[in-house]
This record gives C-alpha cells, sequence and structure tokens, in this order.
C-alpha cells in the first residue's frame, strides 16, 4: 500500500502501511532480544510490555488517537514506528487472532466492529530523520510517564552520545530529557563499559551465570557510584561530563573482566554471582576487591563472606561467625518441635554439628587455660 505522508504534521495512515522497529529501545533489556522479523517483535514485546492490557484497552474502549504514532520512511511507505510499537504491536494481534493465540495472548470475543473500524487507520507523524524525534522520545521514556526498563535507557542515551561525535555532553543530553545528569552519567558509562568489556573479551552479558530474567543493570551503574570501583578500574581521574567512548584504561582491562564475574558470574568460568543482594553485597565486594587479602580470596573462589574475614580482627571474624553460626542453631532449635524423627541424613547431619561443636569446645578451653598461665 502505497501512502504519502506529510511531514511534521499529525495525519490518520493505514496500519497496513506501517512497520515495528526491530531494532526497537525498548526490546534493549540486556538479554540479547534480537527480532529479524515483526512477529517476534510481538513476541518480545507480549513478554515485556504489558501487551495484554492495552489489548484489553483497546477492544473495550476502541483505539484513541490521543497521540501520533512517529514514524520515518520513504515516500509512498513502509513508514518504521519510532515511537508506538506497544500500540502497533497490539493492533496486530487483534487483526491477527491466530498470532495472539499462538503467543498466548488472549483477544476479548467478540471485537465490535466499531473497535475494528478504530485500528484500520490511526494518527501518525512523520519525521525527516530518526534523530527528529529522539528528544521527544527520550523525554517520554526515560523520565516521563512511560519509561523503559533502566537497562533500555542507558542504551538509548548512549547511543545518542556516540552518534553526536563528541559534539554533546552528558549535561547536554540530561538538559534535553530533563533527568539528573549523575545518573545519566552512571547509565552511559555502564554501557559504554560493558560495550568495552564485551570488545576486548574480558567479559560479556551473555556469559553472566544466570541467563533468564532481566540483567541486573543497577549492580553496575550503582557501583561505579562507589569510590572503590571507581578506583579499582581507574575511574577516580576520568569519571567525566564528555567519556572517552572507551572509558577504561588497558592497564586496567583485567580488573574490569575480574569485578563484572564477581558481580555477575561467569558461565566459561564456571563462576557463580557474589552479589545475592544489592545491599549490602555491593558495598560489601567494592571492600574486599579493594583490599589485597580479601581480593586474593575472591580470586580463590572464595564466597564474599569469608573475603570479608580478610577485613577483620581475627578475633572479631571468629565472634561475628560464632553469631551467625547461633542464630542457624536457634532457628534450627525452633523447628526441631515440628520434626518427627528418623531422617537417616538429619541424624547424620546432627551427628556432625554435634562432633564440630565438640572441637570448637575443646580447643576454645585450651586456648583458654594457655591464656591463664
Amino acid at each position: 500500500m502505497k501512502i504519502d505522508l506529510p511531514f511534521k504534521d499529525a495525519t490518520l495512515c493505514a496500519v497496513d502501511a506501517l512497520q515495528l522497529d526491530l531494532a526497537n529501545p525498548r526490546l534493549q533489556t540486556g538479554d540479547d532480544h534480537e527480532a529479524s522479523n515483526e512477529s517476534e517483535v510481538i513476541e518480545i514485546l507480549s513478554d515485556i510490555a504489558a501487551l495484554d492490557e492495552l489489548i484489553l484497552s483497546i477492544c473495550t474502549n476502541k483505539y484513541l488517537n490521543l497521540e501520533p504514532l512517529i514514524v520515518h520512511g520513504p515516500n509512498g511507505g513502509p513508514y518504521r514506528v519510532l515511537e508506538g510499537n506497544r500500540r502497533l504491536a497490539a493492533i496486530r494481534l487483534i487483526q491477527k487472532p491466530s498470532l495472539a493465540l499462538e503467543l498466548g495472548i488472549k483477544i476479548p470475543q467478540p471485537i465490535s466492529i466499531e473497535v475494528k473500524e478504530s485500528i484500520k487507520r490511526v494518527l501518525v507523524y512523520r519525521v525527516h530523520q530518526p534523530d527528529d524525534a529522539r528528544e521527544f522520545i527520550g523525554f517520554k521514556h526515560i523520565n516521563g510517564p512511560q519509561r523503559w526498563d533502566a537497562f533500555a535507557k542507558a542504551k538509548y542515551v548512549t547511543n545518542w552520545y556516540k552518534s553526536a561525535n563528541g559534539t554533546l555532553t552528558i549535561d547536554d543530553i540530561a538538559a534535553k530529557m530533563g533527568d539528573n545528569n549523575n545518573t545519566l552519567r552512571a547509565y552511559i558509562y555502564a554501557i559504554l563499559i560493558l560495550d568495552q568489556a564485551k570488545d576486548s573479551g574480558q567479559w560479556s552479558i551473555e556469559d553472566r551465570a544466570i541467563t533468564k530474567g532481566r540483567f541486573a543493570f543497577s549492580h553496575l551503574y550503582t557501583a561505579l557510584g562507589r569510590e572503590q570501583y571507581q578506583d579499582f578500574l581507574g575511574l577516580t581521574a576520568g569519571w567525566s561530563n564528555k567519556p572517552n567512548p572507551k572509558p577504561i584504561k588497558k592497564s586496567y582491562l583485567g580488573n574490569l573482566g575480574e569485578v563484572l564475574s564477581y558481580m555477575y558470574g561467569s558461565q566459561s568460568d564456571a563462576r557463580s554471582s557474589l552479589i545475592k543482594s544489592q545491599n549490602p553485597d555491593l558495598k560489601d565486594l567494592g571492600l574486599a576487591i579493594a583490599d589485597p587479602r580479601a581480593r586474593l580470596a575472591l580470586q580463590n573462589r572464595a564466597p564474599l563472606e569469608k573475603a570479608l574475614d580478610e577485613l577483620k580482627e581475627p578475633a572479631s571474624a571468629f565472634h561475628d561467625a560464632l553469631i551467625v553460626a547461633n542464630l542457624r542453631l536457634s532457628r534450627a532449635m525452633d523447628l526441631m518441635a515440628k520434626y518427627a524423627g528418623g531422617d537417616e541424613d538429619i541424624d547424620i547431619l546432627i551427628e556432625e554439628i554435634y562432633q564440630r561443636a565438640d572441637t570448637l569446645k575443646t580447643m576454645s578451653d585450651k586456648k583458654r587455660a594457655k591464656t591463664k598461665r
């Protein structure tokens, strides 16, 4: 279908002349969502963008042209949707019940004639170049009413920063977005650093220990605000408003791969993530990498808790371990009342605990006796 759309003027356009954006920033969640056709885009959006809620709204109230889709393309079309992919995906599913069934998305039935008519043509706004829509899209989804996932936001502003080829600073982008420049600085540095880690072969998102679920992007950009991580990555002097596309110096690339593997784990290195809970594990990991003895423990695959013992006086570390053991034993005692007995594995475990406690008591008595001489 050939349709000539005017530039920069809201106009009704047949949905058949529109195409979903295969590189839609919303798809950037850190989970390598790549689409080669519209059906794959719709499938990804159905997982991350609550299409069922929008479909229900359209089928209940019909499609309302409250805000135009922003499009770009040659005269006659087809026109790629830069902004409004979620809405177009919902319309496609209403128009193609077989695809909705395949994706497990329920389409309310019956669909009224009024609803069907409302989704034949939608309001669009054509721009000369994708960059012409960048500020509006960025504001809406970064600091506006329909915010993207943090990783998608970060990829968007980083691509914007890089495409400016040095003509924009982070403060410039923050001013256009109405966002905090410190937040955007952390976002951009984090993406540049992830790209550099992958390009240098140090670490990649695809190699992280847990690949299901969203990438825990906040671990990295939060860590970059901490002095220990900045020092470890050599960023103290380069934490600027206009970062180098490759922020990490060559001499620190080994440290980069090391800290990312601690933070997220590594399949190729058979290493699990040390961050079970961002607070306090992220802070504790920063303390550990800043101390030579604790870092050596991590390098030798000690758990974070054991590496942190290297930061304490021996008596303090021992005392803390006893407190933890006592709390866990106290919980076991509370649960004992509900245990019927007779489980051989449990009996063996209790015997091991008893033997260790007895050894601990014997050693403690000997040490106490020595101190009294």
